[in-house]
């Protein structure tokens, strides 16, 4: 189950270390990152080796973990695979680990909703079969921070995904010119949801792009396209990402 109690650096770093030591034991995790003799972490660990099974990032083995592929982190590979739990399963199962790989689309990108306090309140509106605690949303929002959708603000979250997280998807795209929708359907959808329930642009996306402006891309105005414009004036439909 993904809805687990964890904060997301560690995630990452357990991750790392399984790649790093392929067949290690989950005691030999604990054994290095219990820094103290107070307390027992063995719980977190395990809470973080679930999540990794259920991303299929590792595998287990007679007891030994295993990294899937060798290949280094990375939150672009984290929402492709959140986007294939999404797809692989009926709506109508509302599986824990569907509700939480869907929750991002369906309260915030769908709605074209950037920020938004009771989100327990919502989820549990949208997905009437399964309950889900506060606790569970807490994590959630925490581990989508960490993976870099957007910002917890108070006890809501702020869904604007961040300038680095979305550098690393232009980076991957590479040289790129032509209309700012097609580009958002095409090359940031897959990776990120940004495709909201009218078929338009999530303005969370749109104000991300705005950061990258003139570092990384070019985001700019042509006359007679067929697609919508965005921004706070509707002033941009095109874009064309920089060599680096």
């Amino acid at each position: 189950m993904l809805f687990q109690m964890c904060y997301g650096p560690e995630i990452e770093s357990i991750y790392e270390t399984i790649r790093e030591h392929r067949g290690i034991k989950i005691s030999t995790l604990r054994e290095a990152y219990q820094y103290t003799d107070e307390g027992d972490i063995t719980s977190l660990i395990e809470g973080v080796i679930t999540i990794l099974l259920d991303l299929h990032f590792i595998v287990k083995e007679e007891g030994l973990l295993f990294a899937v592929d060798d290949k280094a982190w990375s939150n672009k590979d984290v929402f492709r695979r959140l986007g294939k739990i999404s797809m692989s399963q009926s709506k109508d199962e509302e599986s824990l680990n569907y509700i939480f790989s869907s929750l991002y689309n369906e309260v915030f990108v769908k709605q074209d909703k950037i920020f938004e306090t009771n989100i327990h309140y919502h989820v549990n509106k949208r997905f009437t079969r399964t309950m889900i605690g506060q606790e569970k949303i807490n994590a959630w929002k925490r581990m989508m921070e960490s993976w870099g959708a957007g910002r917890r603000v108070y006890t809501g979250f702020y869904a604007l995904p961040h300038i680095s997280f979305l550098q690393e998807i232009i980076e991957e795209v590479g040289e790129w010119e032509g209309a700012l929708h097609p580009f958002c359907e095409e090359k940031i959808h897959p990776i990120l949801p940004c495709i909201t329930s009218e078929g338009m642009i999530f303005r969370g996306l749109i104000f991300g792009l705005m950061g990258l402006q003139h570092k990384s891309l070019e985001i700019s105005y042509k006359q007679d396209l067929p697609f919508k414009s965005y921004g706070p004036n509707q002033e941009w439909n095109w874009i064309q990402l920089k060599k680096n």
